[in-house]
């Protein structure tokens, strides 16, 4: 009796503990599979080469996730949360002037990028695989649009004054290209500066990139500085019938 007892408490703590256990296989699946798209891409990552990364059977691997289309947007989901509650952290905790939570803000972006390279790639440059059929994930996911939080701080920063120009989504997309550009050449640098054989980089065709008497460091914070100047000096400020 006192055995039997002992089995049943041993099976409800097996269950109670079920959830916890396949929360933490899912976070290891999205954390290995956010490796696998960065290294492989899009077309070159599978279901079946993750698995075997995981040591798993992949019928198993189905009980998680039934598409690669559908670990692509449960990936990205996680990652753009994660970039969202640090920028919201970051405008909560700056004090100062719009301009310079925005300058917070894309600071961070590099900083983002440094900490998880496959992390940013999966958000900007790995686009989403095809898939015929539109499972949970997609069927539950709403859009970040991450730039209208950008926009909507430099409107306020052009309400201010402290912004010369008029055209605050125009601007937000033009922040948004020169800081994705940059932060892909700073990792090229900094893929540079860490590696010995740099012969063996020819071929990536940006040596160049650390050939400089610069280094990765200073190019983003030139960047930054750049970007303030550009914001508060009249004579950089760029007006509607230079562009229409």
């Amino acid at each position: 009796m006192v055995k039997q007892e002992q089995a049943q408490s041993n099976t409800v703590k097996r269950r109670m503990r079920s959830p916890e256990k396949k929360a933490q296989q899912f976070e290891k699946i999205l954390e290995v599979g956010k490796q696998l798209f960065e290294t492989s891409g899009r077309d070159g990552f599978t279901l079946s080469a993750l698995a075997k990364k995981l040591d798993m059977n992949k019928n198993n691997l189905y009980n998680y996730i039934e598409s690669k289309r559908e670990l692509w947007i449960a990936i990205r989901k996680k990652c753009y949360e994660q970039y969202r509650d640090e920028n919201r952290k970051i405008i909560k905790e700056t004090s100062g002037t719009n301009v310079d939570v925005l300058l917070k803000i894309f600071e961070h972006f590099f900083e983002f990028a440094e900490n998880d390279y496959a992390a940013f790639r999966i958000m900007h440059t790995i686009r989403s695989p095809p898939s015929d059929k539109v499972g949970p994930f997609e069927k539950e996911y709403k859009q970040f649009s991450f730039l209208d939080g950008t926009t909507r701080l430099i409107q306020k920063a052009i309400d201010n004054g402290e912004i010369k120009e008029n055209n605050a989504a125009l601007l937000s997309f033009f922040m948004f290209s020169l800081l994705l550009g940059s932060t892909m050449i700073e990792w090229a640098m900094r893929d540079i500066e860490n590696t010995t054989d740099k012969e063996g980089k020819k071929i990536d065709e940006y040596l160049q990139f650390g050939s400089q008497k610069f280094t990765s460091k200073e190019f983003r914070k030139y960047t930054l500085q750049k970007i303030q100047k550009g914001f508060t000096e009249p004579n950089m400020a760029v007006n509607e019938f230079e562009y229409k």
